[in-house]
């Protein structure tokens, strides 16, 4: 039987309590609000929504995973011109247009798709 929001939420401050979590504060223009509100429904139909909180710590977790997932591939391959094993954080080629450290951070950075 699926949790009641109550539930949900009690296991939420259970996890947090044992991880130390910590509270933030967080400004959403209006139009994000709405598109918050949206999918904590969406992602949910027929049943409660999420609540924002619970929501965007699911985020947060799912872009954790996937960018574990991009750090294992990456580790696969050399900078071209160092060959230094990637992700490369500095290098005395940077600025090379060869070296990964001058532009491989695109490969990492968060996109939004239209």
């Amino acid at each position: 039987m699926p949790k009641s929001p109550a539930e949900r939420k009690a296991a939420q401050r259970a996890r947090q309590a044992a991880a130390g979590g910590k509270k933030l504060e967080l400004s959403l223009d209006s139009q994000e609000l709405k598109m918050l509100a949206h999918n904590c429904a969406a992602r949910r139909p027929g049943r409660e929504p999420y609540e924002l909180n619970e929501y965007i710590a699911m985020l947060i977790r799912k872009d954790a995973a996937e960018l574990a997932k991009q750090m294992e591939a990456l580790e696969q391959k050399q900078c071209g011109k160092c060959q230094d094993r990637l992700p490369v954080t500095s290098c005395p080629c940077q600025g090379d247009s060869q070296c990964w450290a001058t532009s491989g951070w695109l490969e990492t950075k968060l996109n939004i798709t239209p």
